[in-house]
């Protein structure tokens, strides 16, 4: 490991759970200020986002019981039944006309995200190598898109939604730094193998 890297490893905890907390009252804000849809979209992503954190923060490691299996697995469904009816309420005429098509396309943006990071935990480290920048090129292009959403919220006044998927990038960004992390301790499928037999 370079210093940098241990400099890195030493205080990303401290950035992740600074995002976390912020997240948590900017929740707060949207149940007050926002509509009920929206909150409840919120709250939804918050569950996932928890989800998320505690299964790549060991994919190394097995579930402990069948009971850890099967709640994160209940609370994970229940968590994008809520997200996709949201996602489908963004997409309604009536919320199109009085809000327009920003949140809809958000949304959309953000479950292929949560699609290809689902990926990453259901099979962590199962990959060739060109599947891994495909995968990762994907991301680049999907978050690319969600940070020209903030900024067009940005741009027309919405400061609420701007700062808020400032937030959920930053988030999300601390889930893939923990994906990440655990790539660079393992090879691409079937290199370690070559390597071996080229030995």
């Amino acid at each position: 490991m370079t210093a940098t890297q241990s400099v890195l490893h030493r205080y990303f905890p401290f950035f992740k759970w600074t995002v976390y907390g912020l997240l948590a009252i900017n929740v707060v804000l949207f149940v007050m200020h926002e509509t009920p849809t929206e909150a409840l979209d919120q709250l939804a992503w918050v569950s996932l986002l928890m989800l998320f954190e505690w299964e790549t923060s060991q994919l190394d490691k097995p579930y402990t019981s069948a009971a850890e299996r099967w709640g994160i697995h209940g609370l994970r469904l229940a968590a994008y039944l809520v997200i996709v009816q949201a996602a489908l309420q963004y997409g309604s005429v009536d919320y199109i006309q009085e809000h327009g098509q920003l949140d809809l396309w958000n949304a959309w943006t953000w479950l292929a995200i949560v699609a290809v990071l689902e990926y990453d935990v259901y099979a962590p480290g199962e990959y060739v190598r060109w599947e891994w920048y495909l995968r990762n090129g994907a991301k680049f292009v999907l978050y690319g898109a969600l940070f020209v959403y903030a900024v067009w919220w940005g741009l027309d006044g919405d400061w609420l939604d701007f700062y808020d998927a400032l937030l959920w990038i930053l988030c999300f960004f601390a889930i893939e730094m923990n994906v990440l992390e655990f790539e660079e301790q393992i090879p691409f499928a079937g290199e370690e193998a070559a390597a071996l037999s080229g030995d």
